[in-house]
């Protein structure tokens, strides 16, 4: 009975990762996903993650071409516009991480709810 609440145990959390992965908007653009389903991105502790990691690597960055023509077509702030990532304040990459901090103290809550209910086994 034990090793079969550890497998459903282990579908589910793979299930939920996946979701997250999913709604984090890293494969997926999220515009492209139905209406009703775009709520769940707020969820997805991948999107906060990915999103605070690519403003902190694509702000104040250029791209230029490799051939040393000093041709850049491209700089990072573009590309945080084009994947609808706010950038302009502090704030906007603050509040990702806010957002993880709130997720890690919350399931670190209910962890620990989950260890007080359980069985002491003498």
């Amino acid at each position: 009975m034990d090793s079969f609440i550890l497998v459903v145990s282990l579908i589910v959390v793979v299930f939920i990762f996946v979701l997250m992965m999913v709604f984090s908007g890293f494969l997926i653009d999220l515009k492209s996903i139905f209406k009703y389903l775009q709520w769940i991105q707020w969820f997805s502790a991948f999107r906060y993650a990915t999103n605070l990691l690519t403003i902190n690597e694509f702000t104040n960055l250029t791209f230029c071409l490799f051939n040393n023509t000093h041709i850049c077509p491209l700089t990072g702030e573009q590309v945080l516009i084009q994947r609808d990532i706010l950038y302009l304040t502090n704030w906007d990459m603050w509040k990702n991480f806010l957002a993880l901090l709130i997720m890690i103290c919350g399931f670190l809550i209910l962890a620990y709810i989950h260890l007080l209910r359980m069985k002491k086994i003498k």
